[in-house]
């Protein structure tokens, strides 16, 4: 595909799909205080509606501050939906019903039921939250404290955008229908003292206090940082669509087109690394065609998840030898930031990994935005990434380490190649 081809795509989208929007306001969230300011900021703001999707809802100090904005947001007369994945849903039944009393409805995606086995490993991915139909933050945070800096042990280096304008539309579209869908159930029904909801709106009311105290955001910002957005020419919202058992292309297929289309480089972050044949077969024929190919991984070091890490370790000779820049991140954090930046103009940002779980699994969003200003930031932020990385050599090994797994403990080593042994019967679910 020539480039003048491919400069055309945004316009052949629009007129054969309709969900290509122009002139929206963007602002990258790398940081853990954007990333947090601008959730606050736009929740404080929010007149009419607030939907939110996310894959891991935790009732720590995050979610709680988050769960205290809702309800007051709710309070004050504005339409409040909550959707989190059942099992990695945190919040109590008691808090749940004490929301459903202020306004807040929670539902839940595929709760666990013996009659519907096709649900178990088949989860959603997605992390959003919609404002008033025209404001957007999408990307690779949970609601937990990891995701914003505030864990004492471990946390992510991760990414969000923001986005203004009629993209968050397609989104907002998106979240009703797979509000309304037949994945989507509303929470067990519960038997509940009295004493059990004033204590669980005691909790939700600690939320407000962890606010109060935050080193990572103000409630008196006056959406200074959301004010500071870029103007960009066309923006996409990537999704798959809300379907019964076995997963479409969706997503897949737009990002393989995306990724396809490139024509002098492809850097990408993604936190697990287990490529499909798929993704071999399309890496083999950029790099065919000349194409520069940089990713950007946990390394064992520095992954919160040794089950893909077992699904990757295996494979890292035969990536370098086909031509592809292999880098892993060494931490301290842990990486968690899935983003791609095409030829230096197109970005892609939202919550796809490269595995078997993101291509035929799960539910995934992305943003994705041609805009070469943007592409520059972008491209410099995953640049500040490989300060704290080690580049694969042709061996597997970190350049200039014997050692396959420099750093890496005795039990964590062992984890990963007792997983590795038994790969064949569950690499589709890594």
């Amino acid at each position: 595909m020539t480039k003048q081809l491919f400069r055309l795509a945004p316009l052949l989208w629009l007129l054969l799909f309709g969900t290509v929007v122009l002139a929206e306001q963007v602002l990258i969230l790398d940081s853990h205080s954007d990333a947090a300011q601008a959730r606050v900021d736009l929740v404080l703001a929010a007149t009419t509606t607030i939907d939110a999707a996310y894959f891991i809802y935790e009732d720590d100090y995050s979610g709680l501050a988050g769960l205290y904005l809702l309800r007051e947001a709710a309070r004050r007369g504005v339409q409040v939906r909550l959707l989190v994945d059942s099992q990695w849903n945190k919040v109590s039944g008691s808090i749940i019903f004490h929301l459903a009393e202020e306004g807040v409805e929670v539902r839940l995606y595929h709760r666990f039921s013996l009659c519907k086995p096709f649900w178990w490993t088949r989860r959603m991915h997605d992390k959003l939250v919609v404002v008033d139909r025209e404001h957007l933050i999408a990307g690779g945070r949970n609601i937990e404290d990891p995701y914003f800096g505030l864990d004492p042990e471990l946390n992510y280096v991760d990414r969000d955008i923001y986005v203004q304008g009629a993209v968050a539309g397609e989104a907002s579209d998106y979240f009703e229908a797979l509000w309304n869908s037949g994945h989507v159930e509303d929470p067990p029904s519960l038997v509940l003292t009295r004493e059990w909801l004033e204590q669980a709106a005691l909790s939700v009311d600690k939320g407000g206090g962890y606010l109060d105290r935050s080193p990572i955001v103000s409630m008196e910002t006056n959406g200074r940082l959301l004010a500071s957005t870029i103007q960009v020419g066309s923006a996409r919202f990537l999704r798959d669509e809300v379907t019964p058992i076995r997963k479409r292309p969706g997503i897949r297929k737009d990002l393989v087109e995306l990724l396809a289309g490139a024509e002098s480089s492809v850097f990408i972050e993604t936190p697990y690394l287990v490529v499909t044949r798929r993704m071999r077969k399309l890496f083999r024929e950029l790099l065919d065609r000349g194409v520069r190919v940089r990713l950007l991984t946990n390394s064992l070091q520095s992954t919160d998840n040794v089950w893909p890490q077992a699904g990757y370790v295996g494979k890292k000779k035969e990536l370098v030898r086909m031509g592809i820049e292999l880098w892993e991140y060494t931490g301290p954090e842990s990486m968690h930031a899935k983003s791609a930046v095409i030829d230096g103009e197109t970005i892609v940002i939202g919550s796809y990994n490269l595995d078997p779980r993101s291509e035929r699994l799960n539910t995934e969003i992305a943003i994705a935005i041609e805009d070469p200003f943007l592409a520059a930031d972008l491209v410099s932020s995953m640049d500040d990434h490989l300060t704290s990385a080690w580049r694969i050599d042709g061996n597997g090994r970190p350049e200039g380490y014997q050692e396959r797994y420099p750093g890496v403990g005795f039990w964590k080593r062992v984890k990963v190649r007792l997983v590795r042994l038994i790969l064949p019967f569950v690499r589709g679910q890594l």
